[in-house]
């Protein structure tokens, strides 16, 4: 019969005797799963009315004994009956028999959750043998854990399973951070620092958004005495919470990072923590890793800043694809300005409803405002009045302001006007950058106020720039942001930098840079090159993809490392290019969401030219994509037009560059795949035949 294992913390796996189970479909698979999660004997009738609802009872009944005849098979398990059978089958039953050799690490975690919560009650005072015991098997089940339950895996023409599957992810992923926050908490009581930082890295892999698990991460640098690393925690988590879920820190938050910058640590960590931190590479600290492959444009954007400086203010447009590093080639700048001297203002916009009016221009002023002592040196209370339309606290710090003069017919101008003397006020006390993250979510009149600031800069010769970032894909999207771009490219200098995706070479300097440069062993070099090759092949040089891979990779011990003689790491690039994980290929989950988010924005005949598209392969025609879509040219055509200037697909080159018309291809074959496992078996199957038709 031999063991039966399931691993379902992560991507879904089912070992038996040791082999690896290849299901021949997926609602195999699922039935499997469904049976051990439940853990109990269901009605014949109630299993195919889940997993066939849209079959009658014969047929589902038919569809179930053809699976369970696989099953049987797969497990080596004869039509007779085995006594010591996995499988539990009577003429109307069927479940597992979970007295036989049947392992679920579900159980092992449930387990290990119960009996933490038993022994760390506040009421109970814990022995010396068994907080270790405790220790080690909270260690021993989160190496167990991969991912979230039944990471990657979906019936998508089964709306029941994935219910379930649904509330079961939101169960264990409470689970899961139960046990790394207890595990992490004791590692932090018995002086463990170390551990409990790797434990909270891993931690936040699998929950980036969960604020206290970056506040037990700011607690532990700031105990180990590394300050910078506690407040760079802080403002990951700052940053991560406004991007994804578009809301603020708590009080507490603020609070802790704010006795951070008042108090001294215990003790200071020399160097970066990036290169300090002691234990294997840590999967969260990418996010703060080398900045390479964009030395070109942060000197572009260094020039522009000494031009404005001399009183030629410039306005400096950062454009391209979602995830290819605009953000963060403008904080390198923003970093760069800063130690020059420069004031530094920043924004951002978000995709909220409504836009609210002027919230990137607010966001920007208002921290500026509260460090200012005395705004009344900058403004007169004339202009004040103004700006306290945008910053009402102002009538807080100036109670004798008087109300804001005029009628609304000029109440914007004069708004206009006083952001743009405060401005110009600071401008002339340092060189002022202004940044301002995502313009493309900008409300109307936000969009007006920076036109406005930059034609009365250029009139005052105020050494100020402007730096803007915009996806591509945005052409069309906003006809208001169209015609915005066009006017402030006729109105003042206008610089575009469009970022481009990074070169073989930059990924191996990357890596060179995270794991050293092989030194004299040139078959770790020669490793080294060949798992750079392997990435750009696997990322095309996006990287959001490549950084959200190697964090993937490090996250499930694919990539291993280990300390250097230099205080850094060492990867094992070697041993990586031979993981299974490597070898078959995955798909990181954060990659699908972003690329499911873009999806979403699109109608439903853009989606559905995708999808024709996806099911064709690279480099089809319009023509063909409207006749396998179902489309006709009347409605193909908008529907083209969204999708090239959505950036998904692209017109494709010929091999010296010339552009081949009517070819049409993928802009990362990752988006291929997300837009046909998001089309659905059934508008698949039916786009198949349309496309056998086709050609």
């Amino acid at each position: 019969m031999g063991n039966l294992r399931f691993t379902l913390l992560g991507p879904p796996e089912v070992h038996h005797a040791d082999q690896l189970l290849l299901f021949s479909t997926r609602k195999e698979f699922a039935l499997l799963i469904y049976l051990v999660v439940e853990g109990r004997i269901h009605l014949r009738k109630n299993l195919s009315e889940l997993f066939w609802p849209e079959s009658d009872a014969r047929h589902g009944r038919a569809a179930l004994r053809i699976i369970l005849l696989h099953l049987r098979h797969l497990l080596g398990e004869d039509a007779g009956g085995d006594p010591a059978s996995h499988l539990l089958i009577t003429g109307d039953t069927l479940g597992l028999e979970f007295t036989s050799d049947i392992e679920l690490d579900l159980h092992t975690l449930h387990e290990a959750c119960r009996l933490s919560r038993a022994l760390t009650h506040p009421a109970l005072t814990m022995p010396e043998d068994a907080h270790r015991s405790l220790l080690d098997q909270l260690q021993r089940v989160t190496s167990l854990i991969r991912g979230g339950f039944l990471e990657g895996f979906s019936l998508c023409d089964t709306l029941a399973f994935d219910d379930w599957a649904g509330s079961q992810r939101a169960y264990w992923h409470l689970c899961t951070s139960d046990i790394f926050d207890r595990l992490s908490k004791l590692q932090f009581e018995a002086g463990e620092l170390a551990p409990a930082i790797e434990t909270v890295n891993r931690w936040l892999v699998l929950a980036p958004l969960h604020e206290e698990a970056y506040q037990r991460l700011m607690l532990l640098h700031f105990a180990s005495g590394d300050r910078y690393a506690a407040l760079h925690t802080y403002d990951v988590c700052l940053a991560r919470l406004a991007t994804d879920m578009q809301v603020g820190l708590t009080p507490e938050t603020v609070a802790l990072a704010s006795r951070m910058r008042a108090v001294a640590p215990p003790r200071r960590k020399e160097g970066h923590a990036l290169h300090t931190t002691p234990g294997a590479l840590s999967p969260a600290l990418l996010l703060d890793g080398p900045f390479l492959g964009r030395t070109t444009e942060l000197r572009l954007l260094i020039t522009a800043y000494h031009t404005a400086q001399r009183g030629q203010m410039q306005v400096v447009l950062l454009e391209g694809e979602a995830g290819i590093g605009k953000t963060r080639l403008a904080k390198e700048f923003l970093a760069w300005a800063e130690r020059e001297g420069g004031d530094v203002l920043q924004g951002r916009a978000f995709e909220t409803g409504g836009r609210l009016p002027y919230q990137p221009v607010i966001e920007a002023l208002r921290p500026r405002i509260e460090r200012e002592n005395a705004p009344d040196d900058l403004l007169s209370d004339t202009w004040l009045a103004e700006l306290a339309r945008l910053l009402p606290e102002l009538g807080d710090r100036y109670p004798d302001l008087s109300a804001p003069q005029g009628d609304k017919s000029v109440a914007r101008n004069r708004l206009f006007e006083a952001v743009a003397r405060l401005l110009q006020a600071l401008a002339k006390r340092a060189p002022l950058v202004l940044f301002i993250d995502d313009v493309q979510w900008a409300d109307t009149a936000s969009l007006n106020v920076f036109h406005y600031l930059a034609r009365s800069w250029s009139e005052s010769a105020t050494p100020a720039l402007l730096l803007l970032t915009l996806p591509m894909g945005t052409r069309g999207l906003r006809p208001e942001l169209d015609e915005w771009r066009a006017s402030m490219e006729r109105t003042v200098p206008l610089t575009r930098l469009q970022l481009d995706r990074l070169t073989p070479e930059d990924i191996l300097r990357l890596l060179q840079a995270l794991g050293g440069a092989g030194g004299k062993d040139g078959g770790r070099a020669a490793d080294l090159e060949r798992f750079g090759q392997w990435l750009f092949a696997e990322t095309e040089g996006q990287p959001f993809y490549l950084m959200e891979t190697l964090k993937i990779l490090l996250e499930r011990g694919a990539l291993a490392s280990r300390p250097s003689e230099e205080g850094g790491w060492t990867l094992d690039v070697t041993s990586a290019l031979e993981h299974e994980t490597v070898r078959r290929g995955f798909f990181p989950p954060s990659v699908r969401e972003v690329i499911v988010a873009r999806l979403d924005r699109l109608t439903p005949h853009a989606f559905a030219l995708l999808v024709a598209g996806a099911v064709l392969g690279q480099g089809t025609t319009f023509e063909r994509l409207c006749q396998v879509a179902d489309l006709t040219e009347e409605d193909g055509l908008p529907a083209l037009d969204e999708v090239l200037h959505s950036g998904l697909l692209n017109e494709s080159e010929r091999a010296g560059g010339s552009m081949t018309a009517g070819r049409y291809v993928f802009a990362h074959q990752k988006i291929r795949a997300v837009v046909y496992a998001e089309a659905g078996e059934a508008r698949r199957s039916i786009f198949h035949r349309r496309a056998l038709e086709a050609l």
